[in-house]
């Protein structure tokens, strides 16, 4: 294939990945385009001062530092008495606190309606807004016997009267994990600003988190019809991936009243095990090229992790996801050599490989990225980075593994062909052996007749005039039985030599095939008559067209007892052939079969159908045709043609 025609083969099947890559990049850029138009705000001190933002035209995610109270639940009262403690300083973690308090004051212009939204804290969140609550996820406490964890989407108002400041205090508690409460990002605008900013959001999870669970529906079937491994592990990581938005998963899909607890290991069972979905759709995508054992100790490992995660306490299963994370990185590397080995084996890359590299690259990317910033990251703990990579990841691998399917079914289609091409030539082959039989069969019939016809006279004391007769005939029988074994064995060996067509003379040609015929007929108590020819001379080959006659002569005979078998030839005149008959006085030919009579198989004697069809093959190689002219109780009448000589035409 020239270069050309390599670019038009990698044109054939980039160009639609391409199409499918944009319209997914432009619909992820529409989606997170209303979702992430907003601006930053920063708090300093605690204090966040918004009476120069402009509120009603956007959305402004909080940032900054909030004062943090440690170890200690305050509420507007304690602030107010002024029977806080010490705010903790810059270098204070809130990862070392499982309770704790933080507070923010906002300065804003006097008498404006606001409204803060985001995730409430870990793991149990109250929210007072200028002295009253505003919202309560779980029970805050101070002690793990009163705690009650529970994560929500929270909106709240605020409103900031006549002075222009609103007093905003947020409690939380946790014991849950060891990660403490740390502020996630909230974003502050107008009550219609934050309504379409969260509809944006809902409709970014909804739509990537929906369409992967469709899309794990569909390869759940497709495993189960195909009975591929590949697409059960395409399922899995878009069920994972789904459900990895937390805000698809806790607030969209959790009942009210579930668990944390159970939801939270759930969790954290979502984001251990999507990297090992990960690797074994790399190992079912390139089975081979690594070994099994390997695997078998991997899945043990992610297996065990599992358990452990459903067995430990919640602070522990942090450590656990970690760990299964690192344990496949020597897998990731394992795996990788052996697909690089392969490549390096074949010296080139398949079209289906370059899709399959390139979803895999998009996706570790994002999953990569998970591990480095999930807990960290607020933003990426709660709603995931690795949504529109796995989109990218499915569609990629979907696209190899429908072009590895169609390049089996090509080679499936063309070994069937394969197969159905030995088929037909062992057909033909029983064929020519069932013809070659039949041929080898009528010589040896005549040689058995005339010699039965010559033994009977022998055992009766008495030579005929006709048994010099009956002996040549048996002699040149003989010899075309020779010369037929001799034609089959250069067949055998490659040196089929063409059978010679010249001059045949007609009276001669049925002088023999009366000769021949008549010991054939004594069986049914038949006799054979030759009516006188018109002489002259046909092109053909003399012995096939006495096996013509031969065969047609065993049918007559089959068909007819105590009756007569005419043979005789007329001049077609200027038509340039010389027309043969074989007529017989027997019951005649079944109509049932009559329009099938030269098709191979077909008997109404129980035979094997070849007698026929050997002689419309041979009559049709002398330029001629056959047909059943007549038939019927009276008789049947088989008539053919053959060409005269070139020179009598």
């Amino acid at each position: 294939m020239g270069f050309k025609g390599i670019l038009r083969e990698t044109a054939r099947w980039l160009l639609p990945v391409t199409v499918v890559a944009c319209s997914l990049l432009a619909l992820a850029a529409a989606f997170f385009g209303r979702a992430s138009s907003e601006q930053s705000i920063a708090a300093v001190d605690g204090v966040l001062d918004v009476r120069a933002a402009s509120l009603e035209d956007g959305v402004y995610q909080v940032g900054g530092s909030w004062d943090f109270y440690p170890g200690a639940l305050y509420g507007p009262a304690d602030f107010a008495a002024g029977t806080v403690g010490a705010k903790a300083g810059q270098d204070a973690s809130p990862s070392d606190w499982a309770c704790g308090t933080y507070r923010l004051r906002i300065l804003a212009r006097p008498n404006q309606y606001y409204a803060l939204c985001g995730f409430s804290l870990d793991y149990a969140t109250r929210v007072f807004v200028n002295g009253v609550q505003a919202a309560e996820y779980g029970r805050v406490s101070e002690t793990e016997e009163g705690f009650v964890p529970r994560v929500g989407y929270m909106t709240v108002p605020l409103f900031s009267g006549t002075g222009g400041e609103i007093e905003l205090i947020v409690q939380y508690s946790n014991y849950v994990h060891n990660d403490g409460g740390h502020i996630p990002p909230f974003e502050l605008s107008t009550p219609q600003n934050i309504e379409e900013f969260k509809a944006a959001g809902d409709l970014v999870s909804l739509a990537l988190s929906g369409g992967l669970l469709l899309l794990a529906a569909y390869f759940l079937l497709s495993a189960a019809v195909r009975n591929k491994p590949s697409f059960l592990c395409l399922a899995l990581c878009c069920v994972l991936t789904a459900l990895r938005d937390q805000n698809f998963f806790v607030v969209h899909l959790l009942a009210p009243d579930a668990s944390w607890y159970l939801a939270y290991r759930a969790l954290i069972l979502i984001v251990m095990f999507m990297p090992v979905c990960v690797l074994l759709m790399l190992k079912c995508q390139y089975w081979t090229a690594s070994a099994q054992g390997p695997l078998w100790a991997y899945l043990g490992m992610a297996g065990a992790a599992g358990v452990l995660v459903c067995l430990l306490p919640t602070r522990e299963l942090v450590t656990i996801s970690t760990l299964v994370y690192y344990l496949s990185i020597p897998y990731l590397a394992y795996l990788a050599f052996g697909v690089a080995r392969v490549y390096l084996r074949r010296k080139k890359l398949d079209p289906a490989d370059v899709l399959v590299l390139l979803g895999f690259i998009l996706l570790l990317a994002g999953l990569a990225y998970e591990a480095l910033m999930t807990g960290r990251s607020a933003q990426v703990t709660r709603y995931g980075a690795a949504a529109c990579g796995m989109l990218g990841f499915v569609f990629l691998n979907a696209a190899a593994m429908s072009l590895r399917g169609q390049r089996q079914e090509a080679e499936l289609i063309a070994s069937r062909s394969r197969s159905e091409m030995l088929e037909k030539m062992n057909q033909l082959n029983m064929d020519f052996l069932h013809k070659v039989a039949h041929e080898l069969k009528t010589p040896l019939t005549v040689i058995s007749g005339y010699a039965q016809l010559t033994g009977m006279q022998l055992a009766a004391g008495r030579i005929a005039d006709e048994a010099p007769a009956n002996l040549k005939t048996i002699q040149q029988e003989a010899q075309r039985l020779a010369n037929m074994v001799t034609r089959l064995m250069e067949y055998s060996y490659g040196r089929k030599s063409e059978l010679s067509f010249g001059p045949v003379e007609v009276e001669e040609l049925l002088e023999s095939v009366g000769a021949i015929a008549v010991p054939m007929c004594v069986k049914n108590n038949n006799t054979v008559q030759v009516l006188p020819g018109s002489g002259g001379q046909v092109h053909g080959n003399f012995e096939m067209l006495v096996q013509i006659f031969i065969n047609l002569v065993v049918n007559a005979s089959k068909n007819t007892r105590n009756g007569r078998i005419t043979i005789s030839a007329e001049d077609g005149g200027p038509q340039g052939i010389v027309l043969f008959r074989v007529a017989d006085t027997g019951g005649g030919i079944d109509p049932a079969l009559l329009p099938r009579i030269f098709e191979q198989g077909v008997s109404g004697t129980g035979g094997s159908g070849l007698g026929l069809t050997i002689c419309r093959e041979a009559v049709e190689a002398h330029g001629g045709r056959i047909w059943v002219e007549r038939t019927g109780p009276g008789g049947t009448t088989m008539a053919f043609t053959v060409l005269k000589e070139a020179k009598e035409q």
